[in-house]
């Protein structure tokens, strides 16, 4: 989104303007509705602006220069050179930034993170591609959508978000997330196709991160299938998932630490 639509979005609350109605809302396709006028617009009258500034700028400078300095008429010919010489240098400016110059760099709202977790594809794919920073970003807990979308292993949004981009390997930061990443949140949700996608995408299986005992103790995804195996006695999902991470090099914690294999013992 270009910076002059930001501007504008937020000349728009303005109370007169909010008032009188000038700058008529027009919907993004998201749900918000914001001011969103021609580019060359916006660029205009961002460059007026400039100008203005410009213009009291070089004012100050003059009245500086006539403190200190006996007024010439050659020092003014100078001065009326240059202040249209960075005038029409910012109007050019303003008019030809490329949009990734001028880009929106808002945060992520709590619709996409919503659309993430309830496997809105359409939504989640409409709010990255007018804001593809969003791809990593983060709710207020801490999780990416990569994380939301493994609540109930929606692969599409998945498979779209690592398309897109997205970290496979991007932590939780939120104080009791327990460092988890989007394999770790797939696994215990038995998703077989999310991991199988992860795993493509870059995913390392090895990664740690810290269990759920009350010490915490650093664990693998191989860790908590071997576990869940256990506890989920007859659930083909996580005899899947072992031999899926074991077909891709995952171990245990105490194998990367140098111990012996579970079938060694």
């Amino acid at each position: 989104m270009d910076l002059g639509v930001t501007w504008l979005k937020s000349a728009s609350k303005w109370p007169f303007i909010e008032a009188t109605g000038f700058l008529p809302p027009i919907s993004n396709g998201s749900g918000q509705d914001f001011f969103a006028p021609p580019l060359i617009v916006t660029r205009f009258l961002i460059s007026l602006f400039v100008n203005s500034v410009a213009n009291m700028i070089l004012l100050t400078l003059g009245i500086l220069r006539e403190q200190l300095l006996p007024p010439r008429d050659r020092l003014d010919r100078i001065d009326h050179v240059l202040l249209w010489t960075i005038k029409l240098g910012l109007l050019v400016l303003f008019l030809t930034l490329p949009p990734v110059v001028m880009s929106d760099e808002e945060p992520a709202d709590s619709e996409f993170f919503s659309a993430c977790s309830g496997g809105k594809f359409d939504v989640v794919k409409s709010f990255l591609k007018d804001h593809p920073s969003w791809v990593d970003a983060r709710t207020d807990n801490g999780e990416a959508c990569l994380h939301l979308a493994g609540i109930y292993g929606h692969a599409d949004v998945t498979e779209h978000l690592l398309v897109s981009g997205a970290n496979p390997n991007i932590r939780s930061t939120f104080e009791q997330g327990l460092r988890m990443h989007p394999l770790s949140w797939n696994v215990y949700g038995g998703h077989v196709a999310n991991v199988d996608l992860l795993i493509r995408h870059g995913a390392n299986v090895n990664l740690d991160f810290d269990g759920m005992g009350p010490s915490k103790p650093k664990v693998t995804a191989l860790d908590v299938v071997n576990q869940l195996i256990e506890n989920e006695d007859g659930d083909r999902r996580f005899v899947q998932l072992e031999e899926l991470l074991k077909s891709n090099g995952a171990k245990t914690m105490k194998e990367l630490a140098g111990g012996p294999k579970s079938e060694e013992l």
